[in-house]
């Protein structure tokens, strides 16, 4: 729409009548603005409808303790954590929000429900920690709290580690020692005791007496006393040459052959008793 003027050389009558098409069909009747305008004038409606405008280009943020109030021309910025979330803007007025690859959580992290929880290979559900792999492998030591008890049909180190164990050790099962059991004395130090066996060609049972005792070895001397070895148990194939003597004989007696001239060519001991 052209711009009304009244040129020099026209009329009051043309003057008139732009005037009042001005009025009614530029501006409008000032009695047709709406009812919740409070403005009486064009200029006032206009900038009270850019008030109300730019009230309505305006909204405010909040996380819940903070809060933030954005304005036309104002950017909002969807911003992610390093090692921790990213934030991915798309069209059309579309946020995602995804975890990395590599998750890295400073504080606490804390899985609610009754499902199964998965970590890799680990899964995690109630009081149940299983793999989805042959088995479970822990590269670090483990220490378990006073009073606690592990319950395992199987545990084993693996390669040169070792399975230490500080306090009582129950097997309702078979313990089973491929390199041998290593003891330690009363004085943990440098120095173990290792029990190991010869390679078996079948399966051996030892048994260990119902009694108090030391265990005697092929390497003890001097420890075999009387009370260990049972009565006319002692047989000659047990016994060495010459190891018996007159001092050895019970209530001994002695036998002496003597030649005519009564020197003895011979004299034999025996038992009296």
């Amino acid at each position: 729409m052209a711009a009304r003027q009244i040129t020099a050389t026209q009329t009051l009558e043309d003057f008139r009548t732009e005037f009042n098409a001005l009025s009614a069909n530029d501006f409008g009747d000032i009695a047709t603005l709406n009812a919740g305008l409070t403005a009486t004038s064009v200029i006032g409606a206009v900038n009270e409808l850019y008030a109300a405008i730019a009230g309505a280009l305006s909204f405010t943020i909040s996380d819940g303790s903070n809060t933030q109030t954005l304005v036309n021309a104002n950017t909002l910025l969807f911003q992610g954590t390093a090692n921790q979330i990213t934030a991915t803007v798309s069209a059309t007025d579309k946020v995602t929000y995804a975890l990395t690859e590599d998750v890295t959580i400073a504080g606490e992290f804390t899985a609610s429900g009754t499902g199964t929880h998965t970590l890799g290979q680990i899964s995690f559900a109630s009081s149940t920690i299983a793999s989805s792999g042959s088995e479970i492998t822990i590269n670090d030591d483990l220490t378990m709290a006073a009073a606690k008890t592990v319950t395992t049909p199987n545990i084993k180190g693996i390669g040169s580690n070792s399975l230490n164990v500080n306090s009582n050790l129950e097997c309702f099962g078979f313990l089973y020692a491929e390199n041998g059991l290593f003891l330690e004395g009363s004085t943990a130090d440098g120095f173990e005791t290792q029990l190991n066996v010869v390679d078996p060609t079948a399966d051996r049972t030892i048994l260990l007496p119902n009694e108090d005792g030391t265990i005697v070895t092929s390497g003890s001397t001097a420890v075999v006393t009387g009370t260990m070895i049972a009565a006319d148990t002692v047989a000659e194939a047990n016994m060495a040459n010459d190891a018996i003597g007159q001092d050895q004989l019970k209530n001994v007696v002695t036998l002496q052959i003597l030649n005519s001239s009564g020197a003895v060519v011979k004299t034999m001991f025996g038992a009296g008793a």
